[in-house]
């Protein structure tokens, strides 16, 4: 019982011995000393027997509460027992499980420093024959630059022919080891910078719309079923067809990027639109330039564009080389937060170094990247950090980013990197590039109901371009 109740107790005790008192005295005419024992003996008689009372409560109130503590102690001993019995057996298997762990590691450090070992061998006799090839090269090259100066009439492409020979011949003398240096010095020695009559070239076919759209399909590992593609665009010009490779350079250069990615994005929602007509799941990889973003006219227009068909948002993921991203300024990611805003994702192109920061981008609203085989295999070279490349894919899910590997060519890279955990594949094995036909995108553009059904590209791979 708490104290109030037995402070309220005692005052009533004292209430009643006190008019009992009262009533002795006036009403049966005891004196005031014999009125007064009376009520002082009423009080110590009820105190006498309230107070038993009370301690039998307590008693039993105390003795419940010691029965829950004895209960909870009985838990917590049981709980006790078993972590110790728990660590007793980890205790026991614990050095078992370490001398096995160390010495498959000590095997494995074993293996890595012997194949360090061979690879400071090779690049030193790579280092050796790479100088030695260098003095014939560097022999050639001014009888090489008088013939790129005889056929700059001819334009870049007779030029480029030229070129390619002397390299290809370079590259079969000095062997593997040489085919990166040869690449280097004909981007930065042997092909001009510019080119007036490709640049012309270039600008007219922009200027007049002369511009063809191919879609290569993204496909999922290992049933091959298509779930998107990716949009990727061609210059029609006389000689043929003009890759990304070629034209983009040219297009950012002479600022036409911004006219050539409105006319693309355009054309790919009018595909988008057609294609869902049979499959309402299928998507598209729409490549974009960050210097588009980086325009205030374009960007007006395309966010306007993005707000009115915000209904197939979760279909479209425009996409950007991983060298563009690195670039970007704070212009292009408020850009970027802007349409990830409208509910549009984003993509990462031509992933080079793995050891990127991924959860940036995917705060940003990337939601996948694409890594080609070859750099997976490791055939070509690719930036890893701590995460091996078989559990990148793992790794990326948990940071809401899906790796997908493009530029499959081979039926034995498929086996290969299906141990890597992928979900998504792109490249030349499960489809080429195939063109959008241009009466396709008219009836598109008209709104008619036909299904569009691409047919096949000049054979031009996909894997060599930006788009």
């Amino acid at each position: 019982m708490n104290r109030s109740s037995s402070t309220m107790i005692l005052i009533a005790m004292g209430v009643i011995a006190a008019s009992a008192a009262v009533v002795l005295y006036f009403q049966l005419g005891l004196s005031a000393g014999s009125a007064l024992v009376v009520g002082i003996g009423l009080m110590l008689i009820m105190v006498s027997l309230q107070q038993p009372m009370e301690r039998r409560r307590e008693r039993a109130w105390i003795e419940s509460r010691l029965a829950e503590l004895a209960a909870v102690a009985g838990d917590g001993e049981a709980e006790i027992e078993k972590i110790a019995a728990r660590l007793n057996r980890l205790e026991q298997a614990l050095p078992g499980r370490v001398r096995e762990q160390t010495g498959e590691l000590a095997a494995e450090v074993e293996v890595v420093g012997e194949l360090l070992r061979q690879v400071t061998e090779t690049l030193a006799e790579l280092e050796s024959t790479v100088d030695g090839r260098l003095d014939g090269v560097n022999a050639r090259f001014s009888a090489l630059e008088r013939h790129i100066r005889e056929a700059e009439d001819t334009g870049r492409r007779s030029r480029r022919v030229r070129v390619d020979d002397y390299l290809e011949e370079g590259r079969g003398r000095s062997g593997e080891g040489r085919g990166d240096v040869s690449a280097s010095m004909k981007n930065s020695l042997f092909v001009p910078d510019t080119d007036p009559a490709l640049e012309r070239e270039v600008e007219r076919l922009i200027r007049e719309e002369q511009i063809e759209l191919h879609l290569q399909p993204v496909v999922t590992l290992p049933q091959r079923l298509v779930r998107s593609y990716e949009v990727l665009t061609r210059l029609k010009g006389a000689s043929g067809l003009i890759p990304a490779a070629e034209f983009i350079p040219v297009a950012e250069k002479s600022r036409l990027i911004a006219k050539l990615d409105t006319y693309q994005v355009i054309r790919s929602f009018q595909i988008l639109k057609r294609l869902t007509q049979r499959n309402s799941d299928v998507g598209l990889f729409i490549n974009l330039s960050a210097e588009s973003l980086a325009s205030s006219a374009f960007f007006r227009e395309f966010q306007g564009f993005l707000g009115q068909n915000r209904a197939m948002a979760d279909l479209v993921q425009f996409e950007f080389r991983q060298d563009a991203l690195a670039e970007m300024g704070p212009l292009e990611v408020e850009s970027l937060r802007a349409v990830a805003d409208l509910g549009f994702h984003f993509s990462i192109d031509n992933v080079t170094d793995l050891r990127a920061d991924f959860r940036r981008w995917s705060d940003l609203g990337f939601r996948s990247i694409k890594v080609a085989a070859d750099r997976l295999l490791g055939r070509a070279p690719l930036v890893t950090g701590d995460i091996h490349v078989e559990d990148m894919a793992g790794h990326l899910q948990r940071q809401g980013l899906t790796l997908i590997v493009d530029r499959v060519e081979q039926e034995a890279q498929v086996i290969d990197l299906l141990d890597y955990g992928l979900t998504f594949g792109q490249g030349n094995l499960f489809s080429s590039p195939r063109q959008v036909r241009p009466e396709v995108l008219g009836a598109a553009q008209a709104s008619a109901s036909a299904p569009a059904r691409p047919t096949q590209a000049g054979g031009e791979r996909a894997g060599a371009a930006r788009r």
